[in-house]
């Protein structure tokens, strides 16, 4: 196995347009998704990329931090199609977790994550769209960050879902990722105090195994950190969200890619074939009709937890599954919690918070859309 298997495109020597600025200690890999000058942009599918042209610039949020004196590696493998979940891509390098080989690696930014936990570069971006930035940085002991709609610019990023498309970061580091963050944000911040950190207990106690839930209940009991415990948020929620998500993401997804799909066909992995089946065709008026329902779950969650508080989630159901097959019930809940903030619109930050049987699992703070300064200030409190 080829020593850096995850990239697809390597810069030797790496590239550095500036060489003196803040972020110049910074090493950067970026998924395929993301576009950089002379490269094709692409999604996964080598049968995509070969029909269309190098991108002419770097996408915005490249540029940004190249103009702060980041040094680029390269470019780094995504997983097929780009909204799968799994970190594989049968067209490509078959990619290990870095932390656990035996565990699942999770989809899509897999090689940013590999990047990024093996040291090669201390930034990984990516689309986050179905959670392709946060899950892969959950199962590989990473921060992730996907900012609240409208923080960041996507210009130059490979569109999924524009309902859902969102840059995402991981690295090891929580400072590291907070000065990302505040470089890449294109408006202010809301200036809110942190009112509460919402534990939903309901969820961990209904989508963690034993194991999980007694490593999680150890780590609060020895935290310092004062949290208000709220039983009531359960997966009929997250089913309600995963719902209007997957009408929204394969009507989206039928506009950008439908054609294409139809007539290349490309062979996929059963998991991705099988989610595609799921989600795409839906009508315009279901989709009109979903997009009210959005706006509903949206309000609804205020129910749970308000604007200048900051919800506390497992940020996938349990640690990474080891082997090949992976139970459909786990799949279909992981989707379901990375809907709730992809649907409302709010900023997660997933913490590398637990070790379970030998691998990583990501504990997740959600705040409203605007208010992303806050995940951060209730992550810090973890780690005084």
């Amino acid at each position: 196995m080829a020593k850096n298997n995850y990239l697809i495109n390597e810069f030797k020597p790496e590239r550095q347009d500036i060489s003196s600025g803040v972020l110049a200690r910074q090493k950067l890999v970026v998924s395929d998704s993301v576009g950089l000058k002379d490269t094709v942009t692409g999604i996964g599918v080598p049968a995509w990329s070969d029909g269309h042209a190098p991108a002419h610039n770097d996408a915005h949020v490249v540029s940004t931090l190249m103009q702060s004196g980041c040094r680029l590696i390269g470019k780094t493998q995504v997983d097929e199609f780009g909204i799968s979940i799994s970190g594989k891509n049968p067209f490509l390098a078959r990619l290990k977790n870095p932390v656990s080989p035996f565990a699942r690696l999770g989809g899509s930014s897999s090689g940013a994550a590999i990047a990024v936990s093996k040291g090669s570069a201390t930034i990984g971006i990516g689309n986050d769209c179905c959670g392709g930035v946060l899950i892969p940085a959950s199962y590989s002991g990473l921060f992730g960050y996907r900012p609240s709609q409208g923080m960041v610019d996507l210009r130059g990023i490979a569109p999924f879902s524009p309902s859902f498309d969102a840059v995402g970061f991981m690295t090891k580091h929580l400072s590291t990722l907070e000065q990302i963050a505040e470089k890449c944000w294109t408006k202010p911040p809301k200036a809110v105090r942190l009112g509460a950190i919402v534990n939903a207990s309901s969820l961990f106690h209904e989508l963690l195994s034993v194991e999980a839930l007694l490593e999680w209940e150890e780590k609060l009991a020895k935290s310092k950190i004062f949290r208000n415990d709220m039983p009531s948020l359960s997966k009929l929620t997250l089913a309600q969200a995963y719902n209007i998500h997957s009408v929204i993401l394969g009507r989206e997804v039928d506009l950008q890619y439908g054609q294409w799909l139809d007539e290349q066909k490309p062979k996929f992995s059963d998991e991705t074939e099988e989610h595609l089946k799921q989600i795409r065709g839906k009508s315009f008026k279901e989709f009109v009709e979903t997009k009210k329902k959005r706006e509903f779950f949206s309000d609804s969650l205020q129910g749970f937890f308000k604007p200048g508080e900051v919800l506390m989630i497992p940020t996938s159901p349990g640690q990474p599954p080891k082997g090949e097959s992976v139970d459909e019930s786990f799949l279909t809940n992981q989707r379901r919690l990375y809907a709730i903030a992809e649907v409302a619109g709010l900023s997660q930050l997933t913490l590398p918070l637990l070790m379970v049987d030998g691998v990583p699992m990501g504990v997740s703070l959600l705040a409203y859309p605007g208010e992303d300064r806050l995940v951060f200030e209730a992550a810090s409190r973890w780690y005084m």
